[in-house]
C-alpha cells in the first residue's frame, strides 16, 4: 500500500475493562449536546462500536495497568474485504488468511504508538492479472498500520463553522442542542491549526508552523518542484498576517528519525506498475473538532513521464510545428508545482472547485503577464487541462504555478484572525459576509458532486473537470480543431526512425481521447440548469437555479452534430491507421492455454486486435452522450425546464427533433452510400428509442417514451421511401432494412 489514509478517519479510540477482557471501542463522536443530561440521552440512543476484544495477559500490581492480547487487530477492521473488491477482478473474491497474517513491526514515538499488522489475503481464483504486482497474486500481503496516538493538545484551537458557498472541507455531525431547530447538522471546517504569534500586528509569523519533510526517496531532481508547489501557500497566508506558515525541509540524517512518527508531516514518493494517479493528499484530523494534527502528499513517480508525453505529443507540434521534442525542464517544474500546489490545498482543507475555470477569459488566458499572476483558472483546486493554444493565438502559461483569487479568499475564510470574537458562534457574522461574494466569477466554488454527469446529478454545464475559459463551448471548438489537425499529422511525427509503433498508437489515442472528451462536453448544455450557491440577500445573488437559455442549448447540439454525429469528424487516412498497431512481445512464461504461465499485466496486455479499433471508440463517445440525454434525470429536466425559465428554452420534443435529424438525415435525403460511422451510429440509436418505449428507466417522463414511439414510426416511413427510391448501393440497402428492424416494436 502506499501509506494511504483514506480507508479510515482518525477515531476516537477507549480501551474498557470487561471483566478479565479489556473491549477496544469506537465512541460514537458524531452527535453532540451542550448539557450532561442531554449527553447521557445521545449515550442511550446511539451505539459505539466494538473493534475487538482480548484477554488480560498480565497486571501490574502497583499501578494496575494491564497487558492484553492485541490480536483483534490482525482481524479486517479497515473492511479490506470490500476496498479489494472495488479494486480488484470482483471474481477473485480475496478473503483474508488469518493462518498467513501476523504482527510485523512495533515502534514507539513521544506522540504515538505503531503496530503493525501483516495480513494475507487469498483468493484461489487462477491468473488474477489485476494483482499483478505481487510475485503470485494468488496471496496479496498487505501492510496496515495502527497509529495509536495522542488526541491534539493545542488549548488554543477553535473550530470554524464551515459554509456551503465556501469551498472547506467540514466535518458533520448532529447536534441536538436545540430541539426546535430546523436541522440538527453541526458543520465544523477541517483546518491546521495555523495562527499568528501576535495577531495586534499587521504580520506577524506562525504561532506554530506546519513543517513538512521530503522523503529521501524523491529524486534529487525534482526536489526544488515538490518545495516551491508546497511554499506557494504562503503567499495566501502572508495576504491574512501570517508569514511562515509553512515550511518545508529535506528528511535529516537521523538514523532514528521516522516517518511512521507522528509528530513530522511527510512528502513520499510512490511507485506504481501501472500508475493510476498524479498525486494524492493524505490528512488526519480529531473527529471532535475537525482540528489537522497531521498532513502529508503522496507523490506519483509517473509525474516527469505525463509531462513528457504531452510536450510531445500536444505542445510540440501545436504550439512550435515541431516534432524535435526539445522539452524544457521548466515545464517539468511547473508540472510538479501545479501539482503540489493542488494537494497541499486539500491538506489545507480546500475542496476541488471545478467552476474555477469560468473565471477567466480566452483573451487572459492567452497573456503570459495575465497567467504568470493570477494562474489559468481562479484556483489550484481545479483539474484544469494544459491551457494550450494553436500556433496563430497567444499563449499564456501552461500550467497552474501561482495560487488564483479564490484561493487567497478561501484561505482568508478558514484561516485569517477575527478581531474582537472568542467563540465560533461570534465570527459568524464576518464569515457569512466573507461567503456573501459567491456570486464573483472569481470566488465561485462547486466540487465533487456537482461534475457527476453519469448518474444525470450534475446539471450546471459550467461545472467541468477538463476545460477552461468563461466560454467552454468556444475553448471546445478551438481545442477541437487542434486536436483534428493532430490527429491528421501524427503519423508525420511518429514513431521515430528505430522505434516500435506503439509510440505512434499511443500518441493517436491520447489525441483522440483529449477529441472525444470536448466533443462530449457541449452534451451537458441540453437540459442544463446553472446552479447557485448564493443564498438570498447575498450580493448579485441569483436564483438557486436558472435553466440554460434555448440560444446555447441548440449551440450546443450544432457542436455535437458537427464534431460528434457527422462523418467530417471522423476522416481519417488508411495510412494513418495503417500505422496503428503494437509489437507482439509476450515473454516467457506465457502461452495460450490455460494454468500454464502467469504474466502480469505490465509484462504482456495484448489488445484483442492487431489493429487500432477506432470505430469503436467513436461509437463509444456518441453512445455515452445519447445516454446522457436519456438519463431519466436529464428527461426531466428538458421536460420540466420550461416551466422554470422566464427566457425561452428548449422543448423535449427539440432534443428528438434535433437527434432525429442529425443521426437520420442522409436518410431522408435518399444519400446512395451512407458511411460506416453513421450506419453504427443510426442503429445504436434506434436501439436506445426502442429500449426508451419498451423498457424505461425508472424515472423516464411519460413524453419521453411517447416521442420515442413516434420518431420510431417516423424513421420506418423514411426507411420505406429510401429503398422504394432505388437510389443506395448494397451495403447501404441491406443497412435500412436491418434498420427498419431494430425499429420496429416488437407486439
Amino acid at each position: 500500500m502506499w501509506g494511504n489514509t483514506d480507508h479510515l478517519p482518525a477515531m476516537l479510540v477507549h480501551f474498557h475493562r470487561a471483566g478479565e477482557k479489556i473491549a477496544v471501542i469506537w465512541p460514537n463522536t458524531n452527535v453532540v449536546a451542550n448539557t450532561p443530561d442531554l449527553q447521557s440521552a445521545l449515550a442511550q440512543n446511539f451505539p459505539q462500536s466494538v473493534v475487538g476484544l482480548g484477554q488480560i495477559v498480565a497486571t501490574d500490581d502497583k499501578t494496575g495497568a494491564v497487558v492484553f492480547d492485541a490480536s483483534s487487530l490482525l482481524s479486517d477492521i479497515l473492511d479490506l474485504n470490500n476496498i479489494l473488491k472495488g479494486s480488484l477482478d470482483p471474481g477473485a473474491s480475496y478473503r483474508l488468511d488469518s493462518s498467513r497474517t501476523y504482527f510485523g513491526q512495533t515502534k514507539a514515538f513521544p506522540r504515538n504508538i505503531v503496530i503493525e499488522a501483516d495480513q494475507t489475503w487469498a483468493t484461489e481464483a487462477a491468473h488474477v492479472q489485476a494483482a499483478d504486482v505481487a510475485p503470485d497474486a494468488r496471496s496479496l500481503q498487505m501492510r496496515i498500520i495502527y497509529n495509536f496516538a495522542e488526541p491534539p493538545g493545542n488549548s488554543d484551537y477553535r473550530p470554524r463553522y464551515a459554509d456551503d458557498r465556501i469551498g472547506l472541507y467540514d466535518a458533520i455531525y448532529l447536534q441536538y442542542n436545540n430541539d426546535q431547530a430546523r436541522e440538527r447538522q453541526l458543520r465544523y471546517f477541517i483546518r491546521l491549526n495555523i495562527q499568528p504569534s501576535d495577531p495586534s500586528k499587521a504580520l506577524s509569523p506562525a504561532k506554530r508552523p506546519v513543517v513538512y519533510y521530503l522523503s529521501k526517496t524523491i529524486p534529487p531532481q525534482y526536489r526544488a518542484a515538490v518545495r516551491d508547489g508546497i511554499v506557494g501557500w504562503n503567499r495566501a497566508f502572508e495576504r491574512i498576517g501570517i508569514s511562515n506558515a509553512i515550511e518545508v525541509k529535506d528528511q535529516p540524517a537521523d538514523p532514528n528519525w521516522d516517518a511512521d512518527d507522528i509528530r513530522y508531516n511527510v512528502i513520499r514518493w510512490v511507485t506504481e506498475a501501472q500508475a493510476s494517479f498524479g498525486a494524492d493528499s493524505q490528512t488526519l484530523y480529531d473527529p471532535r473538532t475537525g482540528e489537522e494534527f497531521r498532513s502529508g502528499v503522496l507523490v506519483s513517480a509517473n509525474i516527469p513521464a505525463g509531462a513528457a508525453r504531452g510536450w510531445k505529443i500536444f505542445i510540440d507540434p501545436a504550439r512550435y510545428g515541431r516534432d524535435t521534442d526539445p522539452m524544457p525542464q521548466s515545464f517539468v517544474h511547473d508540472a510538479f508545482v501545479s501539482t503540489l500546489l493542488h494537494e497541499t490545498g486539500h491538506n489545507l482543507g480546500m475542496q476541488h472547485n471545478f467552476i474555477g475555470s469560468m473565471a477567466y477569459s480566452a483573451k487572459q488566458l492567452q497573456s503570459k503577464a495575465f497567467t504568470s499572476t493570477y494562474g489559468i483558472s481562479s484556483t489550484v483546486m481545479e483539474y484544469a487541462p494544459t491551457n494550450l493554444w494553436p500556433r496563430q493565438y497567444p499563449q499564456g502559461d501552461f500550467n497552474q504555478t501561482v495560487l488564483g483569487p479564490y484561493d487567497y479568499f478561501t484561505i482568508k475564510y478558514g484561516y485569517a484572525t477575527i478581531p474582537g470574537t472568542q467563540t465560533p458562534e461570534a465570527e459568524l457574522p464576518t464569515l457569512r459576509r466573507w461567503a456573501s461574494a459567491w456570486s464573483n466569477p472569481y470566488y465561485r466554488y462547486a466540487s465533487d458532486e456537482d461534475v457527476s454527469w453519469a448518474n444525470g446529478h450534475a446539471s450546471d454545464p459550467r461545472v467541468n473537470q477538463g476545460d477552461l475559459t468563461n466560454d467552454p463551448l468556444a475553448w471546445c471548438g478551438v481545442q477541437l480543431k487542434m486536436n483534428h489537425e493532430l490527429l491528421s499529422t501524427v503519423n508525420r511525427r511518429l514513431p521515430k526512425d528505430g522505434s516500435a509503433y506503439e509510440e505512434l498508437t499511443a500518441a493517436f489515442s491520447s489525441i483522440l481521447r483529449s477529441y472525444t472528451n470536448c466533443a462530449s462536453l457541449p452534451s451537458r448544455f441540453i437540459g442544463g440548469q446553472y446552479v447557485s450557491r448564493a443564498h438570498r440577500g447575498d450580493t448579485h445573488a441569483e436564483s438557486p437555479i436558472v435553466p440554460v437559455p434555448r440560444s446555447q442549448e441548440l449551440r450546443a447540439f450544432r457542436m455535437l452534430d458537427q464534431y460528434l454525429f457527422s462523418d467530417s469528424a471522423w476522416q481519417f487516412s488508411p495510412r494513418l491507421l495503417q500505422g496503428l498497431g503494437y509489437s507482439e512481445w509476450a515473454g516467457y512464461g506465457y502461452v495460450s492455454w490455460p494454468g500454464y504461465g502467469n504474466l502480469p499485466l505490465w509484462a504482456y496486455n495484448p489488445p484483442e486486435r492487431h489493429d487500432y479499433p477506432v470505430m469503436q471508440n467513436i461509437a463509444r463517445a456518441q453512445a455515452r452522450v445519447i445516454d446522457q440525454f436519456f438519463n431519466p434525470l436529464v428527461l426531466q429536466r428538458i421536460d420540466e425546464n420550461p416551466l422554470e425559465s422566464t427566457k425561452s428554452t428548449m422543448s423535449i420534443d427539440d432534443l428528438f427533433t434535433w437527434l432525429q435529424t442529425s443521426i437520420y438525415g442522409d436518410i431522408n435525403s435518399h444519400t446512395r452510400s451512407i458511411s460506416l460511422v453513421k450506419r453504427n451510429l443510426q442503429t445504436m440509436y434506434a436501439d436506445k428509442l426502442a429500449a426508451l418505449v419498451s423498457s424505461p428507466t425508472r424515472g423516464t417522463p411519460s413524453d419521453a417514451q411517447a416521442l420515442a414511439r413516434h420518431e420510431l414510426t417516423t424513421l420506418r416511413q423514411s426507411i420505406g421511401t429510401a429503398l422504394r427510391s432505388g437510389s443506395a448501393d448494397a451495403i447501404t440497402r441491406a443497412h435500412l432494412e436491418n434498420l427498419r428492424q431494430h425499429a420496429t416494436l416488437k407486439p
